[in-house]
């Protein structure tokens, strides 16, 4: 069965020599290596899961295990995503993304009660399933966060949030909302777009999830799941979208 590959996802990571041959030492298994991916040795079994990159007549890249992923994720430097066997890099940020970010905290730091809720940002990944791990922007977690892979992985967000970036649009707004709308925690997904003024909010209710959209600076985004309003004039403080 082969693994589609979405136009939305970012490449999946090239591989450096050094962390090919940490990988290797690590495998119970041999592979190769050209020009940054990891290939594994002889056919693929037809009953397996078939890489979305794999060409018939030609190796197959290595579908990475949890496991491995973990172990990857580990001793690298930066952050990666990791769907369904694939190692994704994630994409890098702008000023104004970094700035979103730290005006979304801010704003939620001085509303919310830190004895009910956690606000966590980039650096803690969410399970979105079981071989599937993603990093969003910022999460909020109330109560407990139930917490794995030696607290490096968060099961239980309420809140999830992600600041768009050009090459994330797609995977942000329609992949990553698929996967945050079947995490059973979740009650809200806010979308927040760097360049201009627009955010979207999608709520879980018993009837299902519902989106809204705001789009002025004075609008003010209602989050009764965490009992507070993220005005957007805090979202986008300090930042000038005039000649955007």
């Amino acid at each position: 069965m082969a693994i589609e590959r979405v136009d939305s996802f970012p490449r999946p990571h090239k591989f450096t020599a050094e962390e090919y041959l940490a990988f290797e030492e690590r495998s119970e298994f041999k592979h190769e290596f050209i020009d940054g991916v990891i290939y594994d040795w002889g056919d693929p079994d037809p009953n397996d899961p078939v890489h979305p990159d794999y060409v018939p007549g030609y190796p197959m890249p290595h579908l990475f295990t949890v496991e491995e992923y973990l172990a990857f994720e580990n001793e690298s430097e930066f952050k990666h995503e990791f769907i369904d066997g694939v190692i994704y890099d994630m994409t890098g940020g702008t000023f104004y993304h970094s700035k979103i970010k730290v005006n979304i905290m801010r704003a939620l730091l001085a509303r919310l009660d830190d004895a009910q809720f956690e606000i966590l940002n980039s650096d803690m990944s969410v399970s979105v399933g079981a071989s599937r791990y993603v990093y969003p922007d910022l999460s909020v977690v109330r109560g407990q966060p139930q917490l794995e892979d030696d607290d490096t992985t968060l099961l239980n967000p309420i809140l999830t949030v992600e600041v768009l970036s050009p090459t994330s649009v797609a995977y942000d707004r329609y992949t990553k909302l698929d996967y945050y709308r079947g995490l059973p925690s979740l009650e809200a997904y806010v979308i927040v777009d760097q360049y201009e003024y627009q955010v979207e909010l999608y709520t879980r209710s018993e009837t299902g999830w519902h989106w809204q959209a705001f789009n002025s600076v004075d609008d003010v985004i209602p989050l009764d799941m965490i009992g507070c309003d993220l005005p957007l004039s805090e979202i986008y403080r300090g930042i000038d979208l005039s000649d955007e």
